[in-house]
């Protein structure tokens, strides 16, 4: 016989599985190049788009924008993707090493001179607020989006 209360069950959320950027196939790196906040959504949405995570670099999680689970480096995670693409990331030796590992490196960065792309497979010198947005509308439009 089922047990009687007096507590009705309107619903079951289930909780979705915490995905960890150490397991991920696919990075996109916010870094300083990033200017405000909001910009974040930006990054993150290519990130959605390739089926990947959003990751950051230490100041950007110092500064609250993201949380430190997501920090890239020496004192934050140490990751091996299929695919890493970093936005507006100098390429702090301390990032470096916590990304070095990666099978394929994208950086976007508009100095050219930034460490990180002595690192990069390949490197596209430019504003990340040009570079993204147009990246975004290709691949929603390859996809039918």
């Amino acid at each position: 016989e089922l047990l009687k209360t007096n507590v009705d069950v309107l619903d079951i959320i289930k909780k979705e599985k915490e995905q960890f950027i150490e397991g991920a196939d696919v990075l996109v790196v916010a870094g300083r190049g990033v200017k405000k906040e909001e910009d974040i959504a930006m990054i993150a949405e290519l990130a959605d788009l390739l089926g990947g995570q959003v990751a950051c670099t230490r100041p950007m999680a110092e500064a609250g924008w993201m949380e430190a689970k997501r920090q890239i480096g020496l004192s934050g995670r140490t990751v091996r993707p299929k695919l890493i693409i970093t936005c507006g990331v100098s390429g702090a030796i301390q990032f470096v090493a916590g990304m070095n590992h990666s099978d394929h490196i994208i950086a976007i960065n508009k100095d050219e001179k930034a460490p990180i792309f002595k690192v990069a497979n390949d490197c596209l010198v430019g504003d990340l607020y040009e570079i993204i947005p147009d990246l975004i509308e290709k691949l929603k439009a390859s996809k039918g989006a």
